[in-house]
Order: structure tokens, then C-alpha cells, then sequence
């Protein structure tokens, strides 16, 4: 009997852990990451600005305990596509998607290079951002 609860205990919470452990994904300005503007992101400035440990260590390919501009540029290449952030799956970010991810509406009118209230990957390539 204490077997069948724990299980039941158990499948209950697994909705719950899976969540946990896959966050919604974030972006932010690469300029906004470097707080202190030395040219590195520290561990502590990365985890401030809401950056995962796990992401963090991923850029860190040296283990230096900052990302270099390098290190940062690297990953954002691999890591680029804004099919992440883009929902509805349309191929384009919409203002309420950009500002559910943490971008301002500000920094959305930048990106928003035409103007038509959407970001195109193409948009999104010519800025200084980063998805995690």
C-alpha cells in the first residue's frame, strides 16, 4: 500500500518537475549581460541577469568563470534562431512574444527595423542579443 501512494505521490509531481526543469526560453541585449562593461560576463553578473548556471557553464568553454566576448559571440551563433521565442510559429517574433521573453518595447521598436510590428530572423541577426 505505502508503494502504490508513493507512486501515485510520485506521478502526481512529475508534471511539475518536468516544468521545472525546462524554462521558458529568455533574451536579452548581450550589452545589458556585461554589467560592469569589462568586456567578460561574470558568473555573477550572468546569473543576475536571470542566465541558468547550466547555460552559463555551456558558454563558458574554457571554465574561466566568465564568458568572453568570444565565448559569447560562439554561442549565440550556434543558439540564434528565434524559433524559440516565436510561439505561435509563425516564422516572426510579435511585440507581446519579444516582450513575454523580457524585451523592452523600446528595444522592440530597434529590432523592428521596417517597422511592420514583427521581428524576421533577418531583423534578429542584425542586433546584439542572446537566447537562452
Amino acid at each position: 500500500m505505502k508503494l502504490i501512494n508513493c507512486l501515485l505521490i510520485s506521478v502526481a509531481l512529475l508534471p511539475m518537475a518536468t516544468s521545472a526543469q525546462s524554462p521558458a526560453p529568455k533574451i536579452m541585449a548581450i550589452s545589458n549581460l556585461d554589467a560592469n562593461n569589462d568586456q567578460a560576463v561574470s558568473k555573477d553578473e550572468a546569473l543576475k541577469a536571470g542566465m541558468p548556471e547550466a547555460t552559463f557553464k555551456k558558454i563558458d568553454k574554457d571554465n574561466s568563470g566568465q564568458i568572453s566576448k568570444a565565448e559569447l559571440n560562439a554561442y549565440r551563433v550556434q543558439n540564434n534562431s528565434i524559433s524559440t521565442i516565436d510561439a505561435d510559429k509563425d516564422g516572426k517574433i510579435s511585440k507581446a512574444e519579444a516582450m513575454k521573453m523580457g524585451m523592452s518595447a523600446q528595444e522592440f521598436r530597434i529590432l523592428d527595423k521596417d517597422n511592420n510590428g514583427y521581428i524576421t530572423q533577418a531583423e534578429w541577426d542584425t542586433g546584439d542579443w542572446i537566447i537562452w
